[in-house]
């Protein structure tokens, strides 16, 4: 039988979670960027997942007092269904969402989280 200890490390999204709730940034890609550079400094996770877990701990807390959703069950590789307050589907397919990153770019909104991987992308408002 295996037993966790009580005092065992917390998994990367925690971490992400706790710091993204404890500091307040300026903009998204500030914040993912000290977030993912903490977790891979400070707590020697591997930048990918700590760029995964980071990713999902802000969409989270973004949306934390949101009545919309990403439907999960009807999303798939090339199509993402977003269910509004009322269950009504919007659709967004890899090329819409291509062509809203685009539009993005061209007013300046898009914005690059690491100057050197040039990843990840994220919109600000």
């Amino acid at each position: 039988m295996n037993v966790t200890p009580i005092n065992s490390a917390k998994a990367p999204f925690d971490l992400a979670t706790e710091l993204l709730w404890k500091h307040r940034w300026d903009s998204r890609a500030e914040a993912l960027r000290i977030t993912i550079g903490t977790l891979v400094n400070d707590y020697g996770i591997a930048e990918s997942t700590a760029e995964v877990a980071s990713i999902q701990a802000f969409a989270d807390l973004d949306s934390v007092n949101l009545d919309s959703s990403i439907d999960m069950n009807a999303s798939t590789s090339h199509v993402v269904v977003l269910r509004t307050r009322n269950g009504c589907p919007v659709v967004f397919t890899a090329r819409d969402l291509d062509r809203m990153i685009q539009q993005a770019r061209d007013a300046g909104l898009a914005q690059v989280v690491d100057a050197d991987t040039r990843r990840p992308i994220v919109l600000e408002h």
